[in-house]
This record gives structure tokens, C-alpha cells and sequence, in this order.
């Protein structure tokens, strides 16, 4: 299968900061107050702070996996949401989105099996996943991107 390397590229492009987009997209529109909002509420419900630092800025907890800066990545928006919605395989980063793998296709595959070693929660749909980005965005990646 072709999502075999991902999760050592991945792994890689994470550790040293760099970042190859994954797909393309057009800017999004300016979020509203309430979609930061809404994706300030996702954040605080999958406790994303754990393993990225209250402050986007990275984890240092004794207790969770020491997840990357957010604010200093240089991985573009369409990379950090892919990360989030699919997870990385072989790693503690679990998949968020719904039907990750099974009905959503990840890292450019179509939808199918979900790849050994990696946790699906799969809570929040594309809307909410979306408000999450715009949460990330608004607060810790202001001008980037």
C-alpha cells in the first residue's frame, strides 16, 4: 500500500520542522468569531494541549506524548489538517475525522483499510475539523500560511 512510508516521512518532516504541502488548496475564507470558537471548543474536548502545550508552543508533559509546536512548524494548513483528520501512522498522533481511512481517503489514498498502528478516534466531522484548524490559525500560527 502506498501509505506504507508515510509515517517515517511524516515523522521526519514533523522532527525537523520542514513541510511538504499535501495537497493544495485556495486560502479560506476569514473564520467568524464563532467557528474560532467552535474550534477553540474541539481543541479543549480532545485535549490537543496535552501533547502541544496550552499554548501551541509544544509539549513538555511527563504524562503525554511531547507532541510539536504548532506555532513554529513551517507545515502548511493543508498538511497540519491532514496530520489531524488521519493521524500518523506508527505514531501516538491519532486520526480525529470521521470515517478517517474507511470513508475518508488519507495522504492521498482512497478510502480503505485503516493502516496498522494507527488510532482512529474519529470524533469531529469536516465542519468541526475545519473550526479547528481556524482555532489553530487565529491563535497560534497568526500570518502564516
Amino acid at each position: 500500500m502506498a501509505f506504507r512510508f508515510i509515517p517515517l516521512a511524516l515523522s521526519l518532516m514533523l522532527a525537523l520542522g520542514g513541510g511538504v504541502a499535501m495537497a493544495q488548496e485556495a486560502a479560506p475564507a476569514e473564520p467568524t468569531p464563532e467557528q474560532i470558537l467552535a474550534g477553540k471548543r474541539i481543541w479543549t474536548d480532545a485535549a490537543c494541549f496535552n501533547c502541544h502545550g496550552t499554548n501551541g508552543q509544544g509539549g513538555s508533559s511527563k504524562d503525554f506524548p511531547h507532541g510539536p509546536s504548532l506555532r513554529q512548524s513551517a507545515l502548511d494548513r493543508a498538511t497540519i489538517y491532514e496530520v489531524t483528520a488521519c493521524g500518523l501512522p506508527g505514531t501516538l498522533m491519532p486520526a480525529w475525522a470521521k470515517g478517517a481511512y474507511t470513508e475518508r481517503g488519507c495522504f492521498g489514498d482512497e478510502p480503505g483499510e485503516v493502516p496498522e498502528g494507527t488510532r482512529v478516534i474519529g470524533a469531529y466531522d469536516e465542519a468541526q475539523m475545519q473550526s479547528l484548524m481556524d482555532y489553530i490559525y487565529a491563535t497560534f500560527r497568526k500570518g502564516k500560511d
